[in-house]
């Protein structure tokens, strides 16, 4: 086994090595869910609950899809925004948040939609 002791550059992956039990405990389950909601998942700009001034004010502000905005709230959902930054996000972060939120979905189509997820690194 190799075991690397010094910085390397322009290494597009690394390695690491943990210690854990198989099982995760709740606690490790919350805060995996607390990271995700808090890193992948954006914050929330609009739900159901909001005037309808409020909806228009941040569609048009936001330059947001009217369409897709309007039928997700009017399936319940709220509409989270959020970004990434490239520079210091790391190779292939791009693909992770895709994979990422195509899981997701897959998981439960019904409460959860994609609306603008291209991301560019």
């Amino acid at each position: 086994m190799k075991v690397r002791i010094d910085f390397v550059t322009n290494s597009s992956s690394s390695s690491f090595i943990v210690a854990r039990k198989s099982e995760l405990t709740e606690a490790q389950k919350d805060a995996i869910i607390k990271f995700v909601e808090n890193e992948f998942l954006g914050e929330k700009i609009i739900s159901p609950d909001n005037t309808e001034d409020e909806i228009s004010e941040i569609i048009e502000n936001e330059s947001l899809d009217e369409e897709s905005v309007r039928q997700a709230l009017s399936e319940g959902k709220s509409i989270y925004q959020g970004y990434v930054v490239f520079e210091s996000s790391g190779y292939g972060m791009t693909d992770l948040f895709q994979d990422f939120w195509t899981e997701f979905a897959k998981a439960d189509s019904k409460n959860f939609t994609q609306i603008d997820t291209e991301l560019e690194g």
